[in-house]
């Protein structure tokens, strides 16, 4: 991301295509919606960082199909720049607080490496400094006095992004690798529409596509200004808009409501749960 004033389409390196914008700003806020009316209609209110996310995300194509109308204005370009970068980190967060209620849900704390009132706290934690990082750092790429610090600052952001979900991603497989030869795996009534393996496959099944999209992230901003990924809109759509919208997607058919059941305050007795571990950790 920076200035490419003599490129002859302002600050864009490239001529963007329009027509592929519209669809993924189409796209996006069509899944936006949908996971708005889930969470709501569902009183899942932990679902809150992933509906942010996915507006994020229709809200970035929507100000870079602005943007390629005015692509001399770096307002625009910065605004829709952050709106598609920042998403992967709020899709974590809800990861991260949906694996600890898996892990509260099947009653089973020792089957994690990391305890899941530490999950929340340290992986959150984690992602939460990501997101700022990359914030601070996308704002700053595309202004030339400030580019090569912008540059570094997102790529430790990706980087610590990577950290974290990575190590997640290796707790969670370790934690189903316990359970697979736990009697527990079966013993758990099936009180949703799904069972809880199904949710926790979802988590393993977004986790390597929203860190194979971070290696992008690193690459592309690592070649720099004049970088072959930079200089060619396609990867964007390719690597970065197409995974983040088949999360998306894929999150529409699994929800933790109808895993850890719809009966009044289910959602919010794990939340509880959570708590009193965390209460009797500290005792």
């Amino acid at each position: 991301m920076a200035l490419h004033g003599d490129s002859g389409n302002g600050i864009y390196p490239y001529k963007p295509n329009k027509a592929v914008t519209v669809a993924a700003a189409i796209l996006f806020g069509i899944s936006a919606v949908y996971h708005v009316y889930q969470m709501i209609r569902k009183r899942a209110w932990f679902y809150i960082a992933f509906v942010i996310g996915s507006l994020m995300m229709t809200i970035g194509y929507g100000f870079r199909y602005v943007s390629e109308g005015s692509p001399d204005s770096l307002g625009l370009y910065i605004a829709q720049s952050l709106c598609i970068i920042l998403p992967p980190s709020l899709y974590a967060a809800t990861i991260y607080m949906i694996y600890g209620r898996i892990v509260l849900f099947v009653d089973s704390p020792e089957a994690s490496l990391i305890r899941p009132t530490l999950v929340t706290k340290i992986f959150v934690g984690g992602d939460v400094l990501a997101f700022l990082m990359q914030a601070a750092g996308g704002s700053q790429m595309a202004q030339v006095a400030t580019a090569s610090r912008g540059k570094n600052i997102m790529l430790f952001g990706l980087f610590v992004q990577l950290l974290f979900f990575g190590f997640f991603l290796a707790i969670a497989i370790v934690f189903w690798m316990r359970m697979r030869n736990s009697p527990k795996l079966h013993s758990i009534p099936q009180y949703g529409k799904h069972h809880w393996t199904k949710l926790l496959f979802l988590l393993l099944g977004a986790a390597p596509i929203i860190i194979v999209r971070c290696f992008f992230r690193v690459i592309e901003f690592s070649q720099g200004h004049d970088g072959y990924f930079v200089n060619h809109e396609a990867f964007m759509y390719i690597f970065d808009a197409a995974p983040m919208l088949v999360v998306q997607i894929m999150f529409h058919f699994v929800n933790a409501a109808d895993v850890f059941g719809t009966s009044p305050g289910t959602l919010s007795n794990l939340a509880d749960s959570e708590s009193n571990i965390d209460l009797n950790q500290r005792c």
